[in-house]
C-alpha cells in the first residue's frame, strides 16, 4: 500500500471519526478483531468490549481463532480484501504476510496522544516497528512475552539438599546463573520414585528441568530460546548467515543432553505450556516458563504455589554478543489495524483499552509490558506471587532478541531451527550435517529473495 493510498485512508478515517462522534452514529459502528487464544483474548471479549460498548455505543466483536490457523486465516482474508476484520493479531515473525494490508498508526497515535514511550525500547522496536515499513508504527503491543526460569525455591533452600549438593559439586546450591550451572542442578534433582527429596520419600519420579519438546513448535521454541542466548542472530546486516558458528553446535549438543537426561519423556508430547502442570504438582525442580503460565504454576491446589522462585534465563558463558543474562527472543504479540473504513474507530478503542485503562488491562489480561504495569502497587498486590514474579519478568524484558522483520524469517529461522534441532535430537543427522544444511538452505533463500547474489 503506497503513501498516497495510506493518506487517502487516513483522511477517510478522519471523516468517519467526525461523523460518528454522536452517540446515535456510534451505535452503528461495529469493530471486528481477530484474536489469538489466551487470557488477553478473554479479557477483550468478556470485559473490555462490553464496557466500551456501554460507554460509547461502539460494538467490538472479538473472534478468538485457533492459534495454529490464525495466521493463515487472517492472511487469506487480508489478501482477498474481504474486510472481515478491522484488527488482527500481530506477531512480529508474521508481519511479512500483512505488510501491505495494515495502516500506519503514526497519525492516529499523534492525534489521540498514544504514548509509545510507555513501553520499553526493545518492545517498541520489536512489536511496533518493522524494517518492512521503515519510519512507521505498524502495531501496538498487547502481549509481548519472553520466557524465564522458574525453580522450586523450597527444595533449593532445604538444608539436606544444600548439604548434598555442596558435597557433590563443591559449591552452594543456588538458582542457576549459567546454563552450565543449570545442567548440574537439573541432574542433581532428577530422582526416581523411592528416593528422598527435601526430607520426603518420593512416590513418583521427579525431573530436574523441562520445557516443551513436542515435534514442530514445541522443540523449536524451546531450543531457539537457548540459541539466541548464545549471541547468534541468524544472519548479519549483509545477510551472511552466522549459524555456521561453532557455538550453534555447542548449544545443540547441550540442549539434547539436558532434554534427554533431565526432562520427563512426556515433554516430547508438549507444544507449549503443558509441562507447567508437572511443575505445579511437584514433579519438576526447574522449568522454562513463558509468563502466560504463571497462573498454572501458582495454582493454590498445587505444591508449587508460594514455593516458586523466578529469574531471567541463565547466561550462556562465552556468548558472542556480550550478553550478561539469558537473552531469548521476544515473542507474544500485539494488534495491527487493517485498512478498513473502521480503522480510526478501531484505534480509538485500542487507545481507550491500552492507555486510558492501562492498569485495568494488566488486571484483566494478566499481561504486563509497560513501565506503569511494573511500577503499579495495585498490580503487585493483585496476586500473592506478583511481588516476586513482576520484578523478575521486568528484568527478563531488559535483554531480549528482536526478530528481524523480513518475510522470510519464518522460513529461514523458525523452520530452519525446527529442522536443525529435530534431526539432531532424533539422531537422523550429526550436528555438523544439520548445521551445514541449515546454512545452505538459508543462503539459497536469501539468494532467491534478492538479498544476496
Amino acid at each position: 500500500m503506497n503513501k498516497r493510498i495510506r493518506k487517502h485512508v487516513f483522511a477517510g478515517g478522519l471523516a468517519l471519526g467526525m461523523i460518528s462522534a454522536g452517540v446515535a452514529m456510534a451505535q452503528d459502528v461495529t469493530i471486528r478483531w481477530a484474536l489469538h487464544p489466551g487470557a488477553e483474548a478473554d479479557a477483550v471479549v468478556n470485559y473490555f468490549a462490553p464496557k466500551y460498548e456501554e460507554e460509547t455505543g461502539v460494538r467490538v466483536i472479538g473472534e478468538i481463532l485457533p492459534g495454529n490457523t490464525l495466521r493463515d486465516q487472517m492472511s487469506i482474508e487480508a489478501i482477498g480484501g474481504t474486510g472481515r476484520w478491522d484488527m488482527g493479531y500481530h506477531s512480529p515473525g508474521w508481519f511479512g504476510s500483512f505488510v501491505d494490508h495494515v495502516i500506519d498508526l503514526t497519525p492516529l497515535i499523534e492525534k489521540y496522544g498514544f504514548d509509545i514511550n510507555a513501553y520499553p525500547e526493545l518492545v517498541i522496536n520489536s512489536h511496533m516497528k518493522s524494517n518492512a515499513r521503515p519510519g512507521e508504527i505498524i502495531a501496538v503491543p498487547t502481549t509481548p512475552a519472553a520466557p524465564m526460569l522458574i525453580v522450586r525455591r523450597d527444595w533449593f533452600e532445604h538444608p539436606d539438599e544444600q548439604a548434598a549438593f555442596e558435597a557433590e559439586f563443591g559449591r552452594d546450591l543456588r538458582v542457576p546463573e549459567t546454563w552450565a550451572e543449570l545442567r548440574e542442578v537439573a541432574g542433581f534433582f532428577t530422582r526416581e520414585a523411592g528416593e528422598t527429596l527435601a526430607g520426603e520419600t518420593l512416590d513418583r519420579s521427579v525431573y530436574g528441568w523441562a520445557d516443551a519438546l513436542g515435534s514442530g513448535a514445541g522443540i523449536t521454541r524451546s531450543f531457539i530460546v537457548m540459541l539466541y542466548s548464545t549471541g547468534i542472530s541468524g544472519w548479519d546486516e549483509d545477510f551472511t548467515p552466522d549459524i555456521d558458528h561453532p557455538i550453534v553446535i555447542e548449544a545443540a549438543e547441550y540442549f539434547v543432553d539436558l532434554a534427554q537426561n533431565t526432562a520427563p519423556r512426556e515433554a516430547q508430547n508438549w507444544s507449549f505450556l503443558e509441562g507447567l502442570q508437572m511443575f505445579r504438582d511437584g514433579r519438576l525442580a526447574t522449568a522454562t516458563m513463558w509468563p502466560q503460565g504463571v497462573g498454572t504454576v501458582e495454582d493454590p491446589e498445587g505444591s508449587a504455589a508460594g514455593n516458586t522462585g523466578y529469574s531471567p534465563l541463565p547466561l550462556w558463558e562465552g556468548n558472542i554478543a556480550g550478553y550478561t543474562q539469558g537473552t531469548p527472543f521476544l515473542g507474544g504479540g500485539g494488534v495491527f489495524v487493517f485498512d478498513t473504513p473502521n480503522a480510526e474507530e478501531a484505534f480509538k478503542f485500542l487507545n481507550w483499552m491500552l492507555q486510558e485503562n492501562e492498569i485495568e488491562w494488566g488486571v484483566q489480561s494478566e499481561q504486563f509490558s509497560t513501565r506503569a504495569h511494573f511500577a503499579s502497587e495495585e498490580l503487585r498486590n493483585l496476586r500473592p506471587y506478583y511481588p516476586d514474579f513482576l520484578p523478575a519478568y521486568e528484568q527478563v524484558l531488559e535483554s531480549v532478541f528482536i526478530r528481524q522483520g523480513i518475510p522470510e524469517w519464518g522460513s529461514v529461522m523458525w523452520n530452519g531451527t525446527t529442522n536443525f534441532i529435530t534431526d539432531i535430537y532424533s539422531g537422523d543427522l550429526t550436528p555438523q550435517q544439520a548445521q551445514d544444511r541449515w546454512v545452505r538452505d538459508m543462503t539459497s533463500t536469501f539468494q532467491r529473495a534478492g538479498y544476496i547474489e
